[in-house]
């Protein structure tokens, strides 16, 4: 066995310690003690220097007084007798020098004016004291004194100080030995046992339990802790194994998650380039997700997730992997793609899949999913972007209808940077004085006359001109800017209302159209209402139109803000009536005035008997509500003459008044109103 050099030793340290302990005593007691005589003897020299000064000035007052420098010479070469005293200096009363003395081996003269303030020379003590003669100053006289002395009783304690440390060291170096060979002899006796645990990775070892009482209790000691480590290393490998299982699973589909799934696609994409082979990743946001959770509660949500990962795991081959990345939506990595197509049947069968109501705590729950496609290319660097162009298809296949499969595309990155390019300029639109408002006149199919404008956003770019707001809408409430751009949409229309008031005979009422993003805001309804005081608008005078996806949110909170609003005086319509997610129940606990029919309805009229039922059902609908009907889309006579005779309360259309930035100039007598003659018969039968 190899020999433990002695410090490495705890017996060499121990030993080490105890001399260490005492040598920093003695040295620190050593340097004070040091300090403190020479800081005595010093004080002690300034003491026997001043007296000194002070009896020669006493005795050189008479030489001062008759000018006697001889007499002066003697006085001060008397101090030869003490020998520390190496010069003084003897000023007059005006400061200049009268005498002198110097012993021989200092080579400093004396100053030719006496010096105010005493400069010390390393080595040397200086003292300054006046020469009084009945309280007045005659002189002053300068002694310096060398340090011998002191030097000399500071080698003496050092020595004395060395003496004792070699004495305490011997002391100590006996001590330290007896004390570790007292405390390292149980400790050797387990080095055997630590040794083999060491080398076997196990706790598995127990010390003997032997020799005296002390190193007994030792090893007994020893052997419980042994034991309590080897439980807590098993329980130890196994929350690990528990650990790594759960950092790599979704807790509540026990598919892989995000983590799992990016580190498999990152090595999947790796092995398809090494190998020259293709891969396909599909991206998956269920359809219609949000409004079951917020409408059935978080506990049917969740059991859907799980049903949902379920069908969709029965679907994936073995050599795929299938994920859950967050919140609705899934991964499949798609290991084996011969082509393009294999990828959009992996698709559609996953669709497929979903097609089938799930039954959850007693109700039919149906689903859809919209899912993007990517596929590894020469053109793709790693699986980042891979991921994000499934996520670009995924987005695109919701624009596009929802509940459908698209593959990426050239044409779609365009389209994805090109709405990155539109935001980008959106958000600079206001400032620019690019967005403004357009009126579009709504008329009471009774009486004929004008009721209201809805006042509808328009964006006009310096270079792409004319933006239809069926693009920039949607980004804006994609980006959040939409808040932005509805505040300054209402208020340019509330002020714009205020000035109707003045020109009309009759109050006009101006409609604004407000975004479930906006509405759905901490502060809508705040905000709302601020305006309408800065402005000046009377409250009946507003109309907030919102569109059933008012409802996708938590039910209660919606009404809370649409029944402040109501109390408050300001007008709510439900628009585009019967093209959401619209639930009767909802709608009979929520205080709208009016509803508007969506122009997807007005379209296909006179068209079937079908389709005038169902428009002559939601117009009765609404009137058993004790709501009145705004049809919007009207773009024919006969869809006018049909929906005056189905008891619809108002209109709106491209026949009665396209959307224009004039409205001031429409506020003219009712007989210049452009449907009232356009449409002869009608009128007359009202």
């Amino acid at each position: 066995m190899r020999k433990i050099p002695l410090l490495n030793s705890l017996a060499g340290r121990i030993t080490a310690v105890v001399l260490t302990s005492i040598s920093v005593a003695l040295i620190v007691f050593t340097l004070s003690l040091t300090a403190f005589d020479r800081a005595s003897s010093v004080s002690q020299l300034d003491g026997r220097l001043t007296t000194i000064a002070d009896i020669a000035g006493q005795n050189s007052t008479a030489a001062l007084d008759f000018r006697d420098k001889d007499a002066a010479d003697q006085i001060l070469q008397a101090l030869q007798r003490e020998s520390h005293v190496v010069s003084a200096c003897l000023y007059d009363a005006s400061g200049l020098l009268f005498s002198e003395y110097r012993r021989d081996s200092y080579d400093a003269p004396c100053a030719e004016r006496v010096e105010r303030t005493l400069s010390e020379q390393q080595g040397y003590r200086r003292v300054q004291r006046g020469v009084l003669r009945k309280g007045d100053l005659v002189g002053t006289i300068c002694l310096t004194s060398d340090m011998r002395d002191v030097a000399e009783r500071e080698r003496r304690m050092l020595l004395l100080a060395i003496l004792l440390a070699l004495v305490a060291l011997v002391i100590g170096g006996v001590s330290g030995s007896v004390m570790q060979m007292r405390i390292t002899g149980p400790i050797k006796s387990l080095h055997h046992v630590i040794h083999d645990v060491v080398t076997s990775e196990s706790f598995k070892a127990r010390a003997p339990v032997a020799g005296s009482k002390e190193i007994a209790d030792l090893a007994s000691a020893f052997n419980r802790m042994l034991e309590e480590l080897e439980h807590r290393d098993e329980a130890t490998h196994q929350a690990e194994a528990n650990l790594h299982s759960q950092a790599r699973t979704d807790a509540l589909t026990g598919l892989p998650n995000r983590r799992l799934f990016t580190e498999s696609l990152s090595q999947a994409v790796a092995f398809a380039r090494r190998t020259h082979r293709n891969l396909g990743l599909l991206y998956i946001d269920l359809d219609g997700f949000k409004h079951v959770n917020d409408s059935l509660g978080h506990s049917v949500g969740d059991q859907l997730l799980c049903e949902v990962g379920k069908r969709l795991s029965t679907r994936v081959r073995r050599s795929d992997m299938l994920a859950r990345v967050g919140g609705d939506e899934f991964t499949v990595i798609l290991r084996s793609v011969e082509q393009m197509d294999d990828a959009t049947a992996a698709a559609e069968s996953l669709i497929q899949g979903l097609t089938h109501s799930f039954r959850i705590e007693g109700r039919e729950i149906s689903i859809g999913a919209s899912i993007g496609i990517s596929t590894l290319d020469e053109s793709l660097i790693d699986a980042a972007e891979l991921l994000k162009q499934a996520d670009s298809a995924m987005y695109a296949a919701k624009r596009a209808g929802r509940n459908r499969a698209v593959h990426f595309s050239s044409d779609l990155g365009n389209l994805a940077r090109e709405r990155h390019a539109l935001e980008s300029e959106l958000r600079g639109a206001i400032g620019r004085g690019e967005i403004y408002v357009q009126y579009q006149p709504e008329f009471d199919l009774i009486s004929g006359q004008l009721v209201r404008f809805e006042a509808l956003a328009r964006w006009k770019h310096p270079m792409l001109g004319e933006i239809s707001p069926v693009r920039f809408i949607a980004i804006a409430e994609e980006s959040g800017l939409i808040h932005e751009i509805g505040k300054y949409v209402m208020e340019q229309a509330c002020r714009e209302a205020v000035v109707w008031q003045e020109l009309s005979e009759q109050p006009i009422q101006v409609a604004v159209n407000v975004s479930a993003v906006e509405f759905h805001s901490e502060s809508a309804v705040e905000e709302i209402i601020a305006l309408l005081e800065r402005t000046g608008l009377s409250p009946d005078l507003l109309q907030i139109e919102l569109t059933e996806s008012v409802m996708m949110g938590p039910v209660h909170r919606a009404a809370d803000k649409l029944y402040k609003l109501r109390d408050y005086g300001v007008n709510l319509a439900l628009d585009d009536f019967g093209t959401g997610y619209s639930c009767l129940s909802y709608l009979s606990d929520l205080p709208f005035h009016s509803i508007k029919i969506d122009r997807s309805f007005v379209r296909k009229l006179p068209g079937t008997s079908e389709s005038l039922i169902l428009v002559n059902s939601l117009i009765g609908l609404a009137h058993n509500m004790q709501m009145r009907v705004i049809v919007e889309g009207i773009e024919t006579p006969k869809q006018l003459e049909l929906l005056h005779d189905m008891g619809a309360d108002e209109a709106q259309g491209f026949l009665l008044g396209r959307p224009d930035g004039k409205p001031r100039e429409r506020l003219q007598p009712l007989q210049h109103v452009p449907w009232h003659t356009a449409l002869p018969s009608i009128m007359r039968r009202t």
